[in-house]
């Protein structure tokens, strides 16, 4: 009995530590090369995702608007993307997108 009352609790704290971990996925690119100085700025836009069948599809020029928004004279230069995905349990993820770039 005391046998099977160990195995539950080891069972049972197992599978909530794989319950409440999470995947994260990271996939990065750049876009174009730095051109010399300017001011460095950076912004991120999120959302979610469910399934693994329903993905945002505004991220990445949502991300891009909030970046241009940032640099007063419209010269952006040196941009760099990076899509990160946070998956819990194949049900529901979460899609971040961070941007940088020298404004000039």
């Amino acid at each position: 009995m005391k046998k099977l009352v160990v195995w539950l609790f080891r069972s049972l704290t197992l599978g909530l530590c794989l319950m409440l971990s999470a995947c994260v996925l990271i996939h990065s690119g750049s876009i174009s090369e730095s051109n010399g100085g300017g001011t460095a700025i950076s912004t991120e836009y999120s959302d979610y995702g469910l399934l693994h069948l329903t993905a945002p599809t505004d991220l990445t020029s949502n991300a891009n608007m909030a970046l241009a928004g940032q640099c007063q004279s419209g010269r952006i230069s040196d941009v760099q993307s990076e899509l990160s995905m946070r998956d819990w349990f194949a049900i529901v993820q979460y899609y971040t997108v961070t941007t940088a770039a020298v404004c000039k």
